[in-house]
């Protein structure tokens, strides 16, 4: 796996250290209080019956961060199909861990300076492993693919004729986040757990932001200084948590 690391990132293997443990990283999605399903309807805040069939995402450069601000990476480039909750194991050094970091997206460095072809079709940038998240066109990455089918009548039972559909991508999108105030404890010989938790619901109205209604935004490619591109990535951004 490739990954780029700054002064404050420790990579450590499992013989690095005396003690380990093993952690496990959910990664789930969410209607509101309820396990979020992909082709089950829904109904938004504008009424619209809604359909996700396809949300996929690259997560990049996943670290847990230590009180005095080293990390140690888990995973450098992970391409999520929330078609499906995921459970990645790894086995860290033990101690305490007080944050989590990652990115939404392919970092600048590899997402348009680098030839897929150059990976074994096993990792997530590869022509294969990316599943189809490559323009060859824009040459650089989806970033993430969110698309479906919507009626605009709310009417129960009411065929889904109108299709959305949100392909972003290219580097003003990437998206850095930071969790911090955990209390991740790590115990030598012994199993412990984080569950990162993307609320869809929130994605479409978020608490704070803007809201995209899919009756009149429904469709984005991406450009530069896409509007509704932006607003999706930000409320996308803002609609993860990690417990």
């Amino acid at each position: 796996m490739v990954g780029c690391k700054d002064e404050n990132t420790v990579e450590e293997k499992p013989e690095d250290t005396a003690t380990s443990g093993t952690l496990t990283l959910g990664m789930g999605a969410k209607w509101g209080n309820e396990d979020f399903v992909v082709e089950q309807v829904y109904f938004d805040t504008y009424g619209n019956r809604i359909r996700v069939d396809k949300f996929m995402s690259y997560i990049s450069e996943i670290h847990l961060v230590r009180a005095d601000g080293s990390e140690v990476l888990l995973k450098d480039f992970y391409l999520a199909d929330f078609e499906n909750d995921v459970n990645l194991n790894y086995t860290v050094p033990s101690g305490n861990y007080v944050g989590l970091k990652l990115g939404l997206g392919v970092p600048a460095a590899y997402n348009k300076h680098e030839d897929p072809a150059q990976y074994p079709s096993s990792h997530p940038l590869s022509v294969a492993g990316s599943q189809g998240m490559f323009w060859y066109w824009n040459t650089g990455y989806i970033f993430t693919k969110f698309e479906g089918k919507i009626d605009t009548t709310g009417t129960p039972g009411a065929e889904l004729l109108d299709s959305f559909l949100f392909h972003i991508g290219d580097d003003p999108y990437y998206r850095e986040l930071s969790f911090t105030g955990l209390n991740l404890n790590v115990a030598p010989n012994s199993p412990a757990s984080l569950q990162l938790n993307i609320f869809v619901d929130q994605i479409l109205a978020p608490a704070s932001g803007t809201s995209i209604d899919l009756a009149t935004n429904a469709v984005t490619h991406t450009s530069e200084l896409d509007v509704l591109a932006t607003s999706f990535f930000d409320n996308y951004a803002a609609a993860i948590a990690v417990e």
